[in-house]
Protein backbone atom coordinates (compact mmCIF):
# COMPACT_ATOMS: atom_id res chain seq x y z
CA UNK A 1 0.00 0.00 0.00
CA UNK A 2 2.87 2.38 0.80
CA UNK A 3 4.13 2.13 -2.80
CA UNK A 4 0.69 3.04 -4.12
CA UNK A 5 0.47 6.04 -1.81
CA UNK A 6 3.90 7.21 -2.97
CA UNK A 7 2.87 6.92 -6.65
CA UNK A 8 -0.33 8.87 -6.00
CA UNK A 9 1.54 11.57 -4.08
CA UNK A 10 4.15 11.92 -6.80
CA UNK A 11 1.43 12.02 -9.43
CA UNK A 12 -0.30 14.84 -7.55
CA UNK A 13 2.91 16.89 -7.46
CA UNK A 14 3.37 16.36 -11.20
CA UNK A 15 -0.26 17.26 -11.96
CA UNK A 16 -0.05 20.39 -9.82
CA UNK A 17 2.97 21.44 -11.85
CA UNK A 18 1.04 20.83 -15.06
CA UNK A 19 -2.00 22.79 -13.89
CA UNK A 20 0.19 25.72 -12.88
CA UNK A 21 2.00 25.61 -16.23
CA UNK A 22 -1.17 25.55 -18.34
CA UNK A 23 -2.82 28.22 -16.17
CA UNK A 24 0.12 30.59 -16.79
CA UNK A 25 0.09 29.85 -20.52
CA UNK A 26 -3.67 30.29 -20.80
CA UNK A 27 -3.43 33.67 -19.06
CA UNK A 28 -0.64 34.74 -21.43
CA UNK A 29 -2.67 33.59 -24.44
CA UNK A 30 -5.69 35.51 -23.17
CA UNK A 31 -3.59 38.65 -22.78
CA UNK A 32 -2.17 38.18 -26.30
CA UNK A 33 -5.69 37.65 -27.66
CA UNK A 34 -4.78 34.26 -29.15
CA UNK A 35 -8.20 32.64 -29.00
CA UNK A 36 -7.22 29.23 -30.38
CA UNK A 37 -4.38 28.92 -27.88
CA UNK A 38 -6.67 30.05 -25.05
CA UNK A 39 -9.13 27.30 -25.91
CA UNK A 40 -6.49 24.58 -26.26
CA UNK A 41 -4.64 25.58 -23.09
CA UNK A 42 -7.82 25.80 -21.03
CA UNK A 43 -8.80 22.32 -22.25
CA UNK A 44 -5.41 20.98 -21.18
CA UNK A 45 -5.70 22.80 -17.86
CA UNK A 46 -9.13 21.27 -17.21
CA UNK A 47 -7.86 17.75 -17.84
CA UNK A 48 -4.80 18.24 -15.63
CA UNK A 49 -7.01 19.59 -12.83
CA UNK A 50 -9.20 16.51 -13.25
CA UNK A 51 -6.13 14.26 -12.98
CA UNK A 52 -5.13 16.04 -9.77
CA UNK A 53 -8.64 15.60 -8.36
CA UNK A 54 -8.77 11.89 -9.23
CA UNK A 55 -5.40 11.23 -7.58
CA UNK A 56 -6.42 13.24 -4.50
CA UNK A 57 -9.71 11.38 -4.20
CA UNK A 58 -7.94 8.02 -4.47
CA UNK A 59 -5.54 8.99 -1.70
CA UNK A 60 -8.48 9.88 0.53
CA UNK A 61 -10.18 6.57 -0.30
CA UNK A 62 -7.01 4.87 0.93
CA UNK A 63 -7.22 6.77 4.22
CA UNK A 64 -4.53 9.32 3.39
CA UNK A 65 -4.76 13.09 3.66
CA UNK A 66 -3.45 14.77 0.48
CA UNK A 67 -1.01 17.53 1.26
CA UNK A 68 -1.85 21.08 0.23
CA UNK A 69 0.19 21.83 -2.89
CA UNK A 70 0.89 25.49 -3.66
CA UNK A 71 0.94 26.62 -7.30
CA UNK A 72 4.24 25.96 -9.02
CA UNK A 73 5.93 29.16 -10.14
CA UNK A 74 7.71 29.47 -13.44
CA UNK A 75 7.92 31.19 -16.75
CA UNK A 76 5.17 30.93 -19.35
CA UNK A 77 6.61 31.35 -22.83
CA UNK A 78 3.68 31.54 -25.17
CA UNK A 79 5.76 31.58 -28.34
CA UNK A 80 6.68 28.00 -29.11
CA UNK A 81 4.68 26.64 -26.17
CA UNK A 82 3.79 23.52 -28.14
CA UNK A 83 7.33 22.06 -28.09
CA UNK A 84 7.71 22.52 -24.34
CA UNK A 85 4.20 21.24 -23.65
CA UNK A 86 4.77 18.16 -25.81
CA UNK A 87 8.01 17.41 -23.93
CA UNK A 88 6.27 17.86 -20.58
CA UNK A 89 3.45 15.57 -21.69
CA UNK A 90 5.99 12.96 -22.81
CA UNK A 91 7.33 13.05 -19.25
CA UNK A 92 3.83 12.49 -17.91
CA UNK A 93 3.34 9.53 -20.23
CA UNK A 94 6.62 8.03 -19.03
CA UNK A 95 5.65 8.52 -15.38
CA UNK A 96 2.27 6.81 -15.72
CA UNK A 97 3.66 3.99 -17.86
CA UNK A 98 6.26 3.30 -15.18
CA UNK A 99 3.67 3.53 -12.41
CA UNK A 100 1.54 0.93 -14.16
CA UNK A 101 4.41 -1.59 -14.00
CA UNK A 102 4.16 -1.52 -10.20
CA UNK A 103 1.96 -3.69 -7.98
CA UNK A 104 -1.37 -1.81 -7.78
CA UNK A 105 -4.89 -2.50 -6.63
CA UNK A 106 -7.46 -2.64 -9.44
CA UNK A 107 -9.10 0.72 -8.71
CA UNK A 108 -5.80 2.61 -8.64
CA UNK A 109 -4.68 0.80 -11.80
CA UNK A 110 -7.86 1.88 -13.63
CA UNK A 111 -7.40 5.50 -12.59
CA UNK A 112 -3.77 5.54 -13.71
CA UNK A 113 -4.67 3.86 -17.02
CA UNK A 114 -7.33 6.50 -17.68
CA UNK A 115 -4.89 9.30 -16.88
CA UNK A 116 -2.23 7.68 -19.08
CA UNK A 117 -4.67 7.58 -21.99
CA UNK A 118 -5.41 11.28 -21.46
CA UNK A 119 -1.72 12.18 -21.23
CA UNK A 120 -1.00 10.33 -24.47
CA UNK A 121 -3.73 12.35 -26.18
CA UNK A 122 -2.30 15.55 -24.73
CA UNK A 123 1.14 14.66 -26.09
CA UNK A 124 -0.20 13.87 -29.56
CA UNK A 125 -2.95 16.47 -29.93
CA UNK A 126 -1.94 19.26 -27.51
CA UNK A 127 -5.62 19.57 -26.68
CA UNK A 128 -7.67 18.51 -23.72
CA UNK A 129 -11.12 17.17 -22.95
CA UNK A 130 -9.93 13.55 -22.77
CA UNK A 131 -11.17 12.86 -19.24
CA UNK A 132 -14.65 11.57 -18.49
CA UNK A 133 -16.67 13.43 -15.89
Amino acid sequence: MNGIVQILREGRVREKSQTSYYRRLAAAAEEAERADDVERLNELLADEQHHLSRLSARLMELGEKPEDLPPVQGEAKLDGWQAEARAREAGEVAFYKAALTRQLDQETREILQEILHSERQHREQLRGKWMSA
